[in-house]
């Protein structure tokens, strides 16, 4: 038999070697061009179906931080609304970004807007609460670096969009001027019941001084007397002072509040000063003591109310509006070209990949 037609013998075991499995780079060299023409087709179709999203547009608002220079006429010794609001409820100024934050996330102020624009037939919406839903997931609360209260609104009508934005801080400047003033409302009923108990007690202390003068011809008090009755006089305004804050707190605080504790601690610190004085012997200085002391209290509670009135009546904003929002020319939504380069790449990935299973798929078999 011819050795040249012999048959080789198989390998070991009777089964033929398997094959290598192919690499991805000769995959991608043999296949590239077929991968790079299919991804191409399903970007355009992904770019063709993004033409079917409707355009929307995003407005924005910039408001300033409150701070304790925004306004000098506000409640708690020169503070703007937001942070005699934070005080009211026993928190810090710089918890006044919250409050404004927190306002603008709220039901009531979604609740007004649906009204206001009539927002449930706009948003095609079952009621004003499921359109409230709606809207602020429609709305991006954010601080910028600066610190500076964003309020941004997306909308397929710009000018709706733009709107929104400014009602916004309408909103919140109602709503902080509201609470303010209601505030304020009950500082003056509390500081009206001390100016009348105070002018009554006053008149009976003169009454009785000029009286005990009078009767026994005495002459002036001494100046020992006149310094401790200055003294008192002093410590009892500063009393006052925290009283009434510590009335108009309790009017309007719920529940433990830190700020209501401090004004305790303050006052019963005061109320140790002063009996801590060395007492006035006679009656005529006992008396002397008594003017001199509702005198003070009654010039600080007047001053108070005063300036308490013209908080309760005024009518500017509490707000101050950075940057007013314009219905805006550019969309910001769809963004294509981001739409286009992900379907491009995952394509493309993906295509690499199903080529390499198939091949090997293939050798394998």
């Amino acid at each position: 038999m011819d050795p040249a037609v012999i048959a080789p013998e198989p390998a070991s075991g009777g089964r033929r070697p398997e094959s290598p499995p192919p690499s991805m780079l000769g995959t991608l060299r043999r296949h590239g061009v077929k991968i790079l023409r299919n991804a191409a087709i399903i970007t355009l179709v992904v770019i063709a179906g993004s033409f079917l999203i409707p355009n929307k547009f995003t407005a924005a608002t910039l408001l300033l931080p409150p701070s304790e220079t925004n306004d000098l006429s506000s409640l708690f010794s020169g503070m703007s609304g937001a942070l005699a609001l934070t005080r009211a409820f026993g928190m810090s100024g710089q918890a006044g970004t919250d409050v404004y934050l927190g306002v603008l996330r709220s039901a009531t102020v979604s609740s007004r807007l649906v009204k206001r624009f009539g927002l449930a037939r706009v948003y095609h919406s079952r009621d004003e609460e499921q359109a409230g839903k709606t809207l602020r997931s429609h709305t991006a609360l954010t601080l910028t670096n600066e610190g500076f209260v964003k309020i941004s609104v997306t909308e397929r009508d710009r000018h709706l969009a733009a709107d929104l934005a400014n009602a916004y801080a309408d909103e919140l400047d109602a709503f902080l001027r509201l609470n303010t003033n209601t505030t304020a409302r009950q500082r003056r009923e509390f500081i009206e019941k001390r100016l009348a108990e105070t002018k009554t007690v006053l008149a009976n202390a003169e009454n009785a001084l000029q009286e005990h003068q009078v009767s026994g011809h005495l002459p002036s008090v001494g100046g020992d007397v006149l310094r401790t009755s200055q003294v008192i006089g002093e410590l009892m305004s500063q009393k006052v002072g925290r009283e009434v804050e510590l009335g108009t707190l309790q009017g309007v605080a719920r529940g433990p509040n830190a700020r209501v504790d401090q004004l305790r601690a303050e006052i019963r610190q005061i109320d140790a000063q002063i009996s801590s004085l060395p007492p006035i012997v006679t009656r005529l200085g006992r008396l002397y003591r008594t003017v001199s002391i509702h005198e003070k209290v009654l010039l600080v509670l007047t001053e108070e109310y005063e300036r308490v009135r013209m908080l309760e009546l005024r009518n500017i904003p509490t707000v101050e509006v950075v940057d007013v929002a314009h219905p805006p020319l550019h969309k910001s939504q769809p963004r294509r070209a981001l739409f286009a380069l992900a379907a491009f790449l995952v394509a493309s990935v993906a295509g690499s990949v199903l080529s390499w299973i198939r091949e090997g798929a293939l050798r394998a078999a």
